[in-house]
């Protein structure tokens, strides 16, 4: 397999993983009770902890490797920034 091969890959697990987290924090704004906002930003911990640990072992495997993203990668970063967008605006409507 060749470098940028993986690096995409470990790329698109980290997005994957970041995207879920994103919908756990979305969701925990969107709660009624603060029993599920716990719940939901608990499950959003361990899933932000699990893309850093990809992050971790990409950079272990391909030290200041930086290689070019193929499209489906790119396409799971858009989806992630607009997740996080979302999760910003809710959290201001929240005030």
């Amino acid at each position: 397999m060749r470098k940028l091969d993986l690096y995409n890959q470990f790329k698109q697990e980290q997005y994957k993983t970041d995207i879920e987290a994103l919908r756990w924090r979305i969701w925990a704004v969107k709660a009624d009770n603060e029993q599920d906002r716990e719940d939901y930003n608990k499950i959003a911990e361990r899933d932000e902890n699990e893309a850093m640990g990809i992050f971790k072992a990409q950079n272990a495997i391909l030290p200041d490797y930086k290689g070019k993203l193929n499209e489906q990668t790119v396409d799971l970063l858009e989806k992630y920034l607009d997740k996080k967008d979302e999760y910003h605006t809710l959290l201001e409507v929240a005030k």
